[in-house]
């Protein structure tokens, strides 16, 4: 059967194709049509998917960069983050030598105990730091100076890294919504530029290879049977996987961008995957599963999909892994 609606879809935006190899592909196919366009016919579509190119490698590049700030800002808040629980820690003894362990006073600076601090996510210290800050201003008359400064001083250098590494999310996170929207030009212009350069070769199907290197596609959708890459929107639902043979069968998923992503296997690939049918990814580690882990049931949830939760875009990768 001939399905006509086909012809009028846009070609190249299959999850199996990588940004790297759509970003590739484009490149080689330039190259091919800049040699091959006898009389200029071509002059329109070669300026459009080259100006889609350009403004497509930008953003990757910029990505890229900002990818590498917002690890140095991260690298910056670990390091202030380390420095604050010890100086906290490290205080407890003259607090305890002042006032006596398990004094009224001690415990409004250690409610909790002192590895409480240690054991708090970046949120919450941020909130019992600042309760600790309160309780050592109002016993400052207490200590000298120089040990008030440096707790003021410790706490605000982890409150400022926190921001600058928000910031830097945020940076990412803008580079990402980029990279979706000239992504997707890139996609819509090649389909165009296949479309239009077929019109002028009906009938010879050897100008494919001409102007196209259909290894490139054969090579990602093959490599795609293990892996797949992508950038994922505010509670969109994405099919990674749908060839699962068996509960053994490990999936490993590297995030990144700040925010939680749901990986499970569902009856159908646009099912939305939560807490309940799946298990959480984030950035702070990869994460490997096993299909079984991950609700797979052969012939009823075979559909390995991604549901993201972040309120913004963010990367992925989930690939077969043996371990």
């Amino acid at each position: 059967m001939i399905q006509l609606f086909k012809y009028f879809s846009i070609l190249f935006t299959n999850k199996n194709i990588s940004r790297q190899l759509l970003k590739d592909f484009t490149a080689d196919h330039i190259a091919r049509l800049t040699t091959n366009n006898p009389g200029g016919i071509f002059a329109t579509i070669l300026t459009n998917i080259t100006n889609a190119y350009n403004s497509y490698f930008g953003d990757l590049d910029a990505e890229a960069l900002k990818v590498r700030l917002q690890e140095g800002k991260t690298i910056a808040m670990d390091n202030t983050h380390v420095a604050l629980t010890t100086l906290i820690s490290k205080n407890a003894g003259l607090i305890s030598y002042k006032y006596g362990e398990g004094s009224e006073i001690y415990e409004q600076f250690y409610p909790q105990g002192v590895t409480k601090f240690s054991e708090d996510d970046l949120p919450t210290l941020e909130t019992d730091a600042a309760a600790y800050k309160a309780v050592l201003a109002s016993h400052s008359a207490d200590f000298d100076a120089d040990f008030v400064t440096e707790y003021d001083d410790t706490f605000q250098a982890y409150k400022d890294a926190r921001v600058a590494q928000h910031q830097a999310f945020g940076n990412v996170a803008g580079e990402r919504n980029d990279i979706i929207t000239t992504k997707a030009a890139v996609c819509k212009q090649l389909t165009v530029n296949l479309l239009t350069i077929a019109i002028q070769c009906i009938g010879n199907e050897s100008k494919a290879d001409v102007y196209f290197d259909q290894s490139m596609i054969n090579t990602a959708f093959a490599q795609a049977e293990s892996r797949v890459e992508n950038e994922i929107t505010t509670n969109e639902t994405q099919n990674c996987f749908d060839n699962t043979a068996s509960n053994e069968t490990n999936y490993k998923t590297t995030v990144s961008g700040e925010g939680t992503v749901y990986v499970g296997f569902a009856e159908t690939p646009e099912t939305a995957i939560d807490a309940t049918s799946g298990k959480p990814v984030d950035q702070t580690a990869p994460k490997i599963y096993s299909a079984g882990v991950l609700g797979y049931t052969p012939g009823v949830k075979k559909y390995l999909n991604i549901t993201s939760t972040a309120g913004i875009t963010i990367s992925y990768v989930v690939e077969r892994v043996t371990v």
